[in-house]
C-alpha cells in the first residue's frame, strides 16, 4: 500500500512540476537545443535527465514537465519489453519423442520466436536510446524558455560597480571610495 502511495506522489508531483511552462511542443518551434548555454538558475539538468532516462525510460521527460510524454516512452518500452519475453518464451520448443525405451524430451529452436525475440530487443534499445536523447534535448529547450521567460520579466537592468578614485583639490590629493549605481531602461 505505501508503495502504491509514493508512484501515486511521485506521478502527481510529476503532472504539477512545471504547471506554469509551456509545452515542449511549442517551445521547440522557437528553441533549438544546439543553442543552449547553461545559465545559473536552470531548473532541468540535461545530464541528470538523460540519466533518468537511461535507468528508467520516459523518467527525464516526466521531471522536466512533459509528462505525457514521458509516459509514452515507458509504456513503449515496456510493450517491447514484452515482445521481446514474448519471443524468447516462443524461441523453444519442447518436442517429445517415443521410441521402444520409452520417452524422452528435447527443445528444439523455432526461428519465428528467434525473429520476435531479435527484433524485439532491438526495438526496445532503439526507444530507450530515443528516450534519452530525446531527455535531453526536452531539458534544454524548456530551460531556453525558462531563460527567455526570467529575462524578458524585468525590462530594468540594474548594476552596482564600487569604485576608488584619487582627486586634486586645491593642492591637496584626496582619495574617495564608493558605490556607483547604473540602471538601465
Amino acid at each position: 500500500m505505501k508503495s502504491i502511495i509514493v508512484v501515486a506522489l511521485i506521478f502527481f508531483g510529476c503532472f504539477s512540476f512545471n504547471a506554469q511552462a509551456q509545452t515542449y511542443k511549442i517551445n521547440k518551434q522557437k528553441y533549438d537545443y544546439k543553442m543552449y548555454m547553461p545559465q545559473p538558475g536552470d531548473p532541468n539538468n540535461p545530464a541528470v535527465m538523460g540519466l533518468a532516462s537511461f535507468f528508467i525510460p520516459g523518467l527525464g521527460q516526466m521531471l522536466s514537465g512533459e509528462t505525457g510524454r514521458g509516459l509514452a516512452f515507458l509504456g513503449g518500452s515496456i510493450a517491447l519489453s514484452g515482445i521481446t519475453v514474448a519471443g524468447a518464451l516462443m524461441s523453444y520448443d519442447e518436442v517429445t519423442t517415443y521410441n521402444q525405451f520409452g520417452s524422452f524430451t528435447e527443445y528444439e529452436t523455432n526461428p519465428a520466436g528467434v525473429a520476435i525475440m531479435l527484433t524485439g530487443l532491438a526495438a526496445t534499445i532503439a526507444l530507450d536510446v530515443w528516450a534519452i536523447v530525446d531527455a535531453v534535448r526536452v531539458a534544454k529547450v524548456n530551460n531556453m524558455y525558462i531563460q527567455d521567460l526570467r529575462g524578458n520579466l524585468s525590462s530594468v537592468k540594474v548594476e552596482l560597480n564600487p569604485f576608488i578614485d584619487t582627486h586634486n583639490y586645491l593642492g591637496q590629493a584626496n582619495t574617495s571610495a564608493g558605490l556607483s549605481l547604473k540602471v538601465t531602461f
